[in-house]
């Protein structure tokens, strides 16, 4: 009985399967079956709607998580190949100028903009850095974070994309590379002073975002 109404819904499922792009076809094909077999768990006989049409939604509801998925997991890729290749050239930089590069070197000896590199960075390590106790037993998530926020760590991506070029670094520098605040003074070239009175202020400003005040 099952099979009959997945092999009847098989035009259907192809028709909404040519809506998606960038997915292998007889994925999205298997996905649109498991649509189906949802839809009919949940479709009664009494309804006045017919099969077709209930199952269209659960069709393109699998078929739209399964295509997100897919990009994330493309994109979470592309960001760790870029990390391992900005890592590489800091320590290649390092080597040569006898001290830490700075972002915009880095930036420069790729030919990539500071701003992609940032980003790529801040992406790819902020759920494990979320996750990191650091020395100090806290870290960036703890820090923010107060009993009225959901535990949802795509908020807090979200937040941390919103700030500035300069905010990020200053994030980045303190929580991603554990830099103390006068190892980040020294690295930004400013006194230890202005870099806790900065940390202060984009830390309000991320709980102010994340809705926490």
């Amino acid at each position: 009985m099952l099979e009959e109404i997945i092999n009847t819904c098989e035009p259907l499922i192809k028709s909404i399967a040519q809506k998606f792009y960038g997915v292998d076809y007889e994925d999205l094909y298997q996905v649109g079956r498991i649509g189906v077999i949802e839809a009919y768990n949940h479709y009664k006989d009494d309804t006045k709607t017919k099969f077709t049409t209930f199952a269209y939604q659960y069709i393109f509801g699998q078929m739209y998580q399964y295509t997100m998925l897919n990009k994330t997991i493309k994109q979470n890729r592309d960001n760790l190949k870029l990390v391992k290749l900005i890592d590489k050239t800091k320590n290649y930089l390092e080597q040569t100028l006898n001290r830490v590069p700075t972002m915009t070197e880095i930036s420069a000896y790729l030919n990539i903009p500071e701003q992609t590199l940032i980003t790529s960075i801040l992406n790819t390590h902020s759920i494990l850095s979320l996750d990191k106790e650091m020395e100090s037993d806290t870290n960036l998530y703890n820090t923010i974070k107060t009993t009225n926020i959901n535990e949802d760590y795509i908020d807090l991506n979200n937040t941390l994309a919103s700030l500035n070029k300069d905010e990020q670094e200053l994030i980045r520098l303190r929580y991603f590379e554990d830099l103390t605040q006068s190892e980040t003074a020294s690295y930004l070239g400013i006194n230890q002073v202005k870099v806790s009175r900065e940390e202060k202020r984009v830390l309000k400003k991320m709980r102010t975002s994340l809705n926490c005040e």
